[in-house]
């Protein structure tokens, strides 16, 4: 029973997931205002990416649960498995807000934000290398600059109103609203993806001792 349970939590979290890929790759209309289709090169590589999504989502949730189930001593390989349906949220989270500054205009923004997060986390696993007992300080500190980054983007980006829709109770939600909506989803996938890495981290040294 416990085992059902918590593929069950693994499902939602990987389903969740996959819609916030591919909710807005399709165009929408809501009253008359129109949202557009993402471009088709991104469209594919997202379908792509939804696809290869599920093939690794599944079958790490069921190894997850039968190390979990059988009560394996081993710990770290247990969180490894358990932990890919948790960092393919949070790049769905990223995915979701790369696909709202593309439809907003700021494409190169978010590619700016890419290539940010991507030294800082190349740098920060060097200092980490370096002084192994600063993991959480060095993740929280890359955690910071990439939140705010990406708030600021968020700010200087387009308006939302016709370009990206999101509604609740019949209504159309206004730029400001759905800028916050969507800084919120990333921030949260910023902290998922360093909290879930850095107790990996952690995980790992303590078996080195």
């Amino acid at each position: 029973m416990t085992g059902l349970k918590l593929f069950g939590c693994f499902f939602v979290v990987l389903l969740l997931g996959w819609y916030l890929i591919v909710d807005h790759i399709e165009g929408d209309v809501f009253q008359g205002v129109v949202e557009l289709p993402l471009k088709e090169s991104y469209a594919n590589a997202l379908y792509g990416w939804a696809l290869i999504y599920w093939v690794l989502g599944i079958p790490a949730v069921i190894v997850a649960l039968v190390l979990i189930i059988r009560e394996s001593k081993k710990e770290f390989m247990a969180t490894c498995f358990y932990s890919v349906p948790l960092f393919l949220l949070s790049l769905s989270f990223t995915i979701q807000y790369m696909v709202f500054l593309i439809k907003v205009d700021a494409e190169l923004s978010g590619w700016l934000y890419i290539v940010v997060a991507a030294i800082g986390f190349i740098l920060v696993n060097v200092l980490i290398y370096l002084d192994k007992t600063k993991i959480h300080s060095w993740l929280v500190l890359l955690g910071l600059v990439l939140v705010i980054l990406s708030w600021v983007i968020l700010i200087i980006a387009d308006s939302a109103v016709g370009n990206y829709i999101i509604t609740y109770k019949s209504s159309l939600r206004g730029s400001l609203m759905v800028k916050t909506i969507v800084g919120t989803f990333q921030t949260l996938g910023i902290f998922i993806f360093l909290a879930m890495y850095g107790y990996l981290l952690k995980l790992r040294l303590v078996g080195e001792e």
